[in-house]
Order: C-alpha cells, then sequence, then structure tokens
C-alpha cells in the first residue's frame, strides 16, 4: 500500500479509503489510485486489513432461496449500499430449513462478521437472532415486521398487503378465491399473509374455506400443480390469489393445461411483482414490495448499529403497492 500511495502521489490513508471508502475520495483521485493498482497488479489483503483495524469488513445474509428471483431486488439493494460503505456481502441460503438457519446464524457468528441481514425471521430462531446480538454482531431483519422490542427490522406489513389484494378481488365480485401460498407453518411472514386473506373475507362476510387454501412450496412447478388441485374442485374458485408471484406464474400454467382463460374463466392475482410478472401473458396483477429500498435501508441501518450509534433497535415499516394488471377481472357470472 505505500508503494502504490508513492507511485500515485497520494497518502496512504488516501489508498486506503479508496479501497474501503471510495465515496470519500474525489473521483480523479480515485482513479489514478485505481490505474496504479491495476498496473501493478495490487490486491487488497482485506483479512489483514480487518485484523488491523479489529473489526470486520464482512456483512453476512441470509436468504431462504436462491432458486428463483424472488429475493434478487433486495440481495441487490444490500449488495450495492454494503459495496459503496466498504464491505462485501457473504451469503448463506437456509433453504427455509429452521435448523440450517440455525446452524448459519451460528457460522456467521463464528466468523465475526460485521453485521448479519436475516431475510424474515425463521419461527424458533428469534432467540438465537437475540442472542448474536449480545454477542456484539448487530442484526437487521427484513421482509416483515418484528413483534420483538429489541430487534431490528426494515420491511413491510404482509397481513395488510394480503389483505388488500384479497379484498380487490372481492370488490371485482368474486366469491370463490383459492389461496396458494408457501410453508405458513414454518414462516411467520407466510402466517401472515394467510391471515390477510382469512380476514379480508371474513370482513366481507364469506366464510373461510380450508379446501381452498394450498400450501406449497416456492416453486413454479409446485404452483402448477397447486393450481390444478384447486381447478380440479366441483366448484371451483373463480379467483386465486397466489402468494408470490412464483407460484402464480405456476397458476397460469395451470390454467393454460385445462384449456381456461386468464381472467375470462379464472383470475390469478400474484404478490411480489419480480421483473418477470410484466411479463406474462396476460401480465399478472400483484402486490408490488419495495425489495431494493429494502434491502438499501437494511445496510444503512446495519451500518449505524455497527458504527455504535444509540442502542435502540431500529424499525422501518415501508409501504406496498396494488399493481393492476390484465390477469384479474369480474367474473363471467357476477
Amino acid at each position: 500500500m505505500e508503494d502504490i500511495a508513492r507511485l500515485a502521489g497520494v497518502s496512504k490513508a488516501t489508498v486506503s479509503r479508496t479501497i474501503n471508502s471510495p465515496h470519500l475520495v474525489r473521483p480523479e483521485k480515485r482513479e489514478r489510485i485505481k490505474k496504479v493498482m491495476e498496473s501493478h497488479h495490487y490486491i487488497y489483503d482485506a483479512v489483514a486489513g480487518d485484523l488491523s483495524r479489529k473489526r470486520s469488513s464482512v456483512i453476512g445474509l441470509i436468504i431462504p432461496t436462491v432458486r428463483s428471483s424472488i429475493f434478487a431486488n433486495s440481495t441487490h439493494g444490500i449488495q450495492e449500499c454494503a459495496r459503496e460503505n466498504g464491505f462485501s456481502l457473504l451469503i448463506g441460503n437456509s433453504n427455509y430449513d429452521p435448523e440450517l438457519e440455525a446452524a448459519l446464524l451460528k457460522l456467521f457468528q463464528q466468523r465475526r462478521v460485521a453485521g448479519l441481514i436475516l431475510t424474515g425471521l425463521t419461527t424458533g430462531v428469534e432467540h438465537l437472532v437475540k442472542e448474536v446480538g449480545r454477542s456484539g454482531i448487530p442484526c437487521v431483519v427484513t421482509w416483515e415486521i418484528v413483534q420483538s422490542g429489541s430487534i431490528s427490522y426494515v420491511g413491510f406489513d404482509n397481513f395488510k398487503a394480503a389483505f388488500t389484494m384479497t379484498e380487490y378481488l372481492i370488490r371485482l365480485r368474486h366469491r370463490r378465491i383459492g389461496l396458494i401460498i408457501g410453508p405458513y407453518r414454518r414462516i411467520g411472514r407466510v402466517r401472515r399473509r394467510l391471515e390477510g386473506y382469512r380476514a379480508a373475507l371474513e370482513s366481507h362476510g364469506l366464510p373461510f374455506d380450508e379446501s381452498l387454501v394450498v400450501e406449497c412450496n416456492y416453486t413454479l412447478i409446485e404452483g402448477r400443480e397447486a393450481m390444478a388441485r384447486l381447478l380440479s374442485r366441483p366448484e371451483r374458485p373463480t379467483a386465486v390469489f397466489a402468494a408470490s408471484d412464483v407460484l402464480a406464474m405456476g397458476a397460469l400454467a395451470a390454467a393454460r393445461d385445462q384449456g381456461l382463460k386468464v381472467p375470462e374463466d379464472v383470475s390469478v392475482a400474484g404478490f411480489d411483482d419480480i421483473d418477470f410478472a410484466a411479463y406474462c401473458v396476460p401480465p399478472l396483477t400483484t402486490v408490488r414490495v419495495p425489495a431494493y429500498e429494502m434491502g438499501q435501508l437494511a445496510v444503512r441501518v446495519l451500518l449505524d448499529l455497527i458504527n455504535g450509534g444509540p442502542g435502540e433497535s431500529r424499525q422501518y415499516c415501508l409501504e406496498t403497492d396494488l399493481i393492476i394488471r390484465g390477469s384479474c377481472d369480474v367474473p363471467i357470472n357476477g
């Protein structure tokens, strides 16, 4: 680093800032330093730097799955904000498994990451998150609001979002509304979507029919199979709310399999507003989640905690939006 500083005509501290906090260095000076580093094949030893500073420059992120694009935008937001602030990202995939998530929490704790971001709070691991926090590694939960006042989160109200979508379908005069949903028995935020769906039905005087609820994993195949089950019922639903766009896309495929038109024969709604949702045939009505913004804010909250901000938890509830496209309409017999 001293050699790079001498060749670039700057101080060693400026080289360090270029590596760890590039936003603090003027662009022209930053580019000059980077060119010198590239021409001399200099690779910064991040591990040694962390040891000398006695602080990690790595943020841990636990996501439930890497098999779909559900969490792509929030992960992108996290990575961008972390990079801009001189931190790198270490990602662990829990596969919606509480035991694996507990193991990842322990692993990140052993690695002494600077902080940890969790995508939701899996049932049974709340006490472990608090334990990691007490060990000096701040944690922030995303994708949901947490009832515990001691845990920081940047999320949204899953109950309210699901209630709003279900109520929209009711206002289109649908009376038999199916629900395709992820593993709500294990995932709290998913259970809140089920509760929002049920509350919307009951608030409009419609009965909750458990046979119209299909629980499955977040894959296109399982969404397709779940929709096929709903459509095979003697009195099939006129609308189906899939509490994930991935499941909704599977549902659209199942409707096509049976020669049904969407939305003429059955309406289909999703949740998340992933990039593909607007390009479905027909385009998917869904709930837009501010995923990228949520990821960015989660990192800013985490950095504030890492840098020794006040000890209280930070809790932010972001707004979702109902995105109306072509996959939902009034039922033909409505």
